[in-house]
């Protein structure tokens, strides 16, 4: 395998970014098993702080069998009014920290790909900021 390209995205993956102007995305793995993507200067819906930080997205081994679960942002994400968001951590990945936001869906294989994700992304962003 490239070291230069760690693991395979299915076709309409690539597409999908490229089509959505995800210009600056790229593939990571760190060690054999832990593979992600950043999605570099990700656009956050009005209410957070700061306005763009770099989504990762960890890539299971069996994709896209095998389901995405949840997802991360560096630089962390704060509400604008204060308010407080539920269900986040902080986890170390590709020698960074990364704000792990928990949140789970129904995964079914053969319909959900990296596409329904990041709009499950935007989804869970825009319902979270109202």
């Amino acid at each position: 395998r490239d070291m230069n390209d760690p693991f395979e995205l299915l076709p309409e993956d690539a597409e999908y970014l490229d089509a959505n102007h995800f210009g600056k995305w790229r593939k990571v793995c760190e060690g054999n098993r832990k593979l992600g993507l950043i999605i570099e200067e990700f656009a956050v819906p009005k209410g957070y702080f700061p306005e763009t930080s770099c989504l990762m997205i960890l890539v299971p081994a069996g994709y896209p069998a095998s389901p995405f679960d949840m997802f991360y942002f560096d630089p962390p994400l704060g509400k604008i009014d204060g308010r407080e968001l539920g269900a986040l951590a902080f986890e170390e990945h590709f020698r960074r920290s990364w704000q792990r936001w928990s949140r789970h869906y129904q995964w079914t294989p053969g319909e959900d790909n990296l596409a329904s994700h990041v709009e499950y992304v935007f989804n869970e962003l825009r319902t979270g900021a109202s």
